[in-house]
């Protein structure tokens, strides 16, 4: 009797089709149907049986959701596995006690695996064909988890670009009828496909049907209205002109959607660390790592701590950078604590600024929607549900991002490939020789390199091999225990250590059953570690888990120095940690900062933990913290570079202090003191979303008219004005100075009064700004404060000078002279540029030069970029430009436009745009003016604002605005302002770029 081979066919796209032998098989629970289809989609993983519960039946209790869960396997299995496989046939189902996936090795046919396989380099139009053909609509039609939403996107872009490239080798080949069939049929997909639709216009054209290439361009523009709101695209418009005009020549091919990019100045590809040490072997690993990422959007390296999962990321990722145009970037979750920073952190790895009322996460998600570039992020594991989220939304939305991820446990994304990182490859009882033990296995290799490093004069000898292969075995070539090991080599034989090893495994895996033996081993070459070390040692080991993001000696002494420790005894024990791998060195320039590795962080804040003195530790790292900030508040205000780089770097324990303080009520008064010191920094920084949360939260109750609560509110309310504008910060800056006026505190009064000043010019109230502003003035003179009183001078000649006052000059140099006096070099800049735009508004464009030059050096020496794009800008308008020179106005706003984008300074952003609809009329090109001009318009509405809010700027506006209108007809002037009017940010952004900066 001849044997029966089970096949399973498997049809996901635009339908749920189940086939075993030809004959269909009946699946009616819909919760079966997307069980076996997440199966099938994330085939090669095995899923933890509470994670599928919870996925699957998320509202009801975990006893029902697992029952649901067997159910529904039982089902799928009798349905599928009706008859006992072959032995030449592998079941469907892995399945044990803890787990269940579905078994690759198995005879299945899936068509989402054929649609999504990678093609050769050089394929045929009939191998194209062959593939797209199973692709029949959208995945899972009818089904709309997040999960499957998530890999709908996926796999239908996977199409798109096949389908693209399709279209592009049959017009090659010249076959219009293959060419009208495909395009036809994508278009009838959905998504409007604008390379569908050029494709139909070139193939009806090649046919001479000219009336239909019209008819196709008709539907494109209006599926395009229709569904999106917008017109077809540049390439669309101009194929449709050449079409009409008869000027397509041979080759035809189908134009490619231009991509202008956001800036043209080179990017810096990567911020990948550089490690001190050697990177050992992996050469398999990094290979097979990087074939996954060619072929998915998502890489999670999986493992214990201490396994290797952030060098062989660092490794992949260096590999791998020259393959992606916008670079690799690096983001370390380690030091977070508070899963609410995420979006934060990447954001400011990315230098990607937060937008006025836009949330962060919608930031990241617009400035990575088009880039082609690979995220990493380390240490997902403390933080799993909000790097889930984040991973989530970010590959939604950004087609050609990848990320790879290192994390303990996997991130439950759909679409995830897991990589479960191997230990080293460690040697059999009996090597054949000392070369082969060297060369051949990456644990010993790793070994002896270290050990060389902590003492020189160790090599491997036919004497210790034995000993090197038993210790190398024993910790089953777990990265960090072989280093930890090695660290050893210094004051016991290897010998030694491989015996203490041994006894040390054997007390740690009787001790826990439930443990995974690569856990079970890296405790035991920690607790070894740890067993080694006095008992001063241990202590001050324990206390330095209390640190975030790494500390300095300052803080160690300053924080782990209590009873038994003393200060002199700090540095000793602290050198010891290092020498014993226990605590890591980085050097910054001429700083000093140390680091625990997260695996022994964790393992000594356990300790730590299990001790009377744990909330005492922390009470005593809040309060040196807290004292950090206030020490360095008055360099914070005035954005002095040493004291923001010293808040930089401790930025995450002011974090840690922040969340420990809030924990408890007695705490209320440092949390707010954290809080409002911190507020120079994070607004220097434009870290409004986290200035905004940690203010919120520190927030004494309302029915507590204090001065915490006055402050408080007030710094909450300039967050909120800068995220915003003026709407509800305006409420909360009026209870605020009501109360500090009650308080009789002329400080913060006079602070009040100057935000509140603010409010009132942007909402075009200038009378009320300037009483503000001079109110302000008034009692920085009477406190003799240059904090104040600069910042209210500067304010009001900024009304002045809008008002056309003639004091405005002269209110501005005396704020230059306080600025001067006190060294304030973030408000000299600042005094700077306004005496260049109030010299200029004057006509005198010599002193305005001055001026502007002035304040561009200065802003260079700190660094300060927005500065920069604003001053570089004002001088091309209102100078060199004024002065004739179009081609250096052109390039200086440019420039100053680069730097905005980079900085995500859109009202900046929007400036520019304006001027360079100015430079285009100096060059007499009305249409580009009118277009940019009109684009500018409708974008500063978008943000709330208005050019009228600024009225030198308003003047030029409406001058090139009357000159562009005279000098075209009324008919081409209007369609071209309607066009402007309609241009997104970034569309006006890629018009801004397209002109050539050599017209004179």
């Amino acid at each position: 009797m001849s044997e029966v081979k089970f096949v399973l066919e498997v049809r996901l796209l635009g339908q749920f089709d189940v086939r075993r032998d030809g004959a269909t098989i009946a699946i009616p629970s819909r919760a079966a149907q997307a069980f076996l289809a997440y199966l099938l989609l994330s085939i090669g993983t095995t899923h933890r049986r509470e994670k599928l519960a919870g996925l699957f039946w998320p509202d009801t209790t975990e006893e029902t959701a697992r029952k649901n869960l067997r159910n529904e396997l039982w089902r799928l299995r009798k349905t599928i596995e009706t008859e006992t496989p072959s032995k030449n046939s592998a079941s469907y189902f892995l399945i044990d006690e803890i787990s269940i996936g579905f078994n690759a090795a198995s005879d299945y046919w899936l068509d989402v695996s054929v649609v999504q396989a990678p093609l050769a380099k050089q394929v045929s139009v009939d191998e194209f064909v062959e593939t797209l053909s199973h692709y029949r609509g959208e995945l899972l039609p009818g089904l709309y988890d997040d999960w499957v939403m998530l890999e709908r996107e996926r796999v239908r872009a996977v199409f798109e670009q096949k389908i693209a490239r399709l279209l592009e080798l049959l017009v090659e080949e010249k076959r219009w009828q293959e060419t009208l069939d495909w395009g036809e049929r994508w278009i009838s997909f959905g998504q409007t496909p604008e390379p569908a639709y050029r494709a139909l216009m070139l193939a009806h054209n090649a046919k001479g049907d000219k009336a239909k290439v019209a008819l196709t361009y008709q539907r494109c523009a209006t599926a395009l209205q229709s569904d999106l709101g917008v017109n077809p695209s540049k390439e669309t418009q101009s194929l449709f002109e050449q079409l009409t005009k008869d000027e397509i020549t041979s080759p035809l091919t189908i134009p490619a959607e231009s991509k202008s990019p956001v800036s043209t100045e080179p990017s810096k590809l990567t911020n990948l660390p550089v490690p001190l040490t050697s990177f050992i072997g992996r050469e398999k690993e990094i290979a097979a790592i990087m074939r996954l990422l060619n072929k998915h959007r998502l890489v999670t390296l999986t493992g214990p701590g201490g396994v290797g999962k952030t060098r062989l990321a660092i490794q992949t990722a260096k590999d791998s950078v020259e393959k992606f145009k916008d670079g690799v970037w690096w983001i370390d979750f380690a030091p977070l604590s508070d899963e609410n920073l995420i979006a934060q952190v990447v954001a400011q790895a990315l230098d990607v600024r937060e937008s006025p009322n836009q949330p962060l996460i919608e930031s990241l998600k617009n400035y990575l929607r088009e880039k082609q570039l690979l995220l990493v992020l380390d240490n997902c594991e403390h933080l799993i549900s909000a790097s889930a989220q984040l991973t989530h939304d970010l590959l939604t939305h950004c087609v050609n991002l990848r990320i790879l991820a290192t994390s303990r446990e996997q991130l439950g994304v759909m679409g995830e490939i897991l990589y479960q990182v191997p230990t080293l490859s460690v040697p059999e009882p009996q090597p054949p020789t000392l070369t082969d033990l060297l060369m051949e296995y990456e644990s010993v290799r790793l070994f002896v390199e270290r050990a060389s490093a902590v003492k020189s004069d160790f090599a491997l000898t036919e004497q210790n091999a034995a000993a090197v292969l038993k210790v190398c075995r024993q910790l089953d070539g777990i990265p960090l225990a072989l280093e930890l090991a090695a660290a050893r080599t210094k004051l016991l034989t290897v010998e030694h250590i491989a015996e203490r090893l041994n006894d040390r495994f054997h007390l740690l895996t009787q001790g826990s059953r439930t443990a995974l033996p690569r856990q079970q081993t890296l405790r035991a070459a920690i607790d070894w570690s740890y067993d080694l070390l006095s008992t001063e040692a241990r202590i001050l080991f324990q206390r330095l888990s209390i640190f975030a993001g790494g500390f300095t000696l300052a803080a160690t002494e300053g924080i782990c120095s209590d009873t038994p420790l003393t200060p002199r005894a700090v540095l000793d024990l602290l050198t010891r940690l290092v020498d014993r791998s226990l605590v890591k060195v980085e050097r910054q320039g001429n700083i000093t900062r140390y680091r625990m590795l997260e695996t022994t962080r964790e393992y000594a804040i356990e300790k730590l933990q299990a001790t009377v003195e744990f909330e005492r530790i922390r009470d005593r790292h809040l309060s040196f913290f807290l004292g950090f900030v206030k020490r360095l508040e008055p360099q914070l205000r005035r954005g002095d570079e040493i004291g923001m780089r010293e808040m930089e770097a401790e930025h995450d324990n002011v974090r840690a202090a922040l969340d420990w303080s809030l924990k408890f009520d007695k705490q209320r008064d440092a949390a707010i003191g954290l809080a409002g010191e911190t507020f120079w920094f994070w607004e220097l920084r434009g870290m409004w979303s986290e200035a905004r949360r940690w203010l919120e939260t520190s927030l004494p109750p309302a029915e507590l008219a204090t001065p915490s609560r006055a402050k408080l509110l007030l710094l909450l309310a300039a967050t909120i004005f800068n995220q915003s504008g003026p709407g509800k910060a305006r409420g909360l800056m009026e209870e605020s100075l009501a109360m500090w006026r009650e308080l009789q505190d002329k400080w913060w009064v006079s602070f009040a009064l100057y935000q509140l000043g603010w409010v009132d010019l942007y909402d075009r109230n200038l009378n009320a700004a300037e009483s503000r502003f001079e109110e302000c003035i008034q009692l920085a003179r009477e406190l003799d404060d240059d904090f104040l009183l600069g910042r209210g001078l500067h304010s009001l000649g900024g009304v002045l000078r809008r008002t056309h006052n003639p004091s405005a000059v002269a209110v501005l140099e005396e704020g230059l002279l306080v600025a001067q006096r006190s060294d304030d070099k973030g408000m000299i800049v600042d005094q700077l540029y306004h005496l260049g735009l109030a010299e200029s508004s004057r006509g005198n464009i010599v002193n305005a030069s001055k001026r502007y030059e002035e304040g561009l050096v200065l802003a260079r020496e700190l660094g300060n970029r927005s500065a920069i794009a604003e001053i570089q800008s004002r001088l091309a308008v209102d100078v060199v430009l004024v002065q004739g020179d179009i081609a250096r106005a052109d390039a200086l706003i440019r420039e100053g436009l680069k730097l905005s984008i980079t900085l995500g300074m859109h009202v900046e952003i929007v400036f520019d745009l304006m001027w360079l609809g100015l430079v285009a009329a100096a060059r007499e090109d009305y249409p580009r003016s009118a277009q940019l001009l009109s684009a500018s318009e409708a974008l500063f509405e978008k943000l709330g604002l208005s050019v009228s809010a600024w009225p030198d700027r308003a003047n030029a506006f409406n001058q090139c605005v009357s000159r562009a209108r005279s000098e075209l007809d009324q008919t081409t002037f209007t369609m071209i302002w309607s066009k402007g009017r309609v241009m997104t940010l970034e569309q006006g952004i890629a018009y801004a770029f397209q002109s050539s900066i050599s017209q004179t």
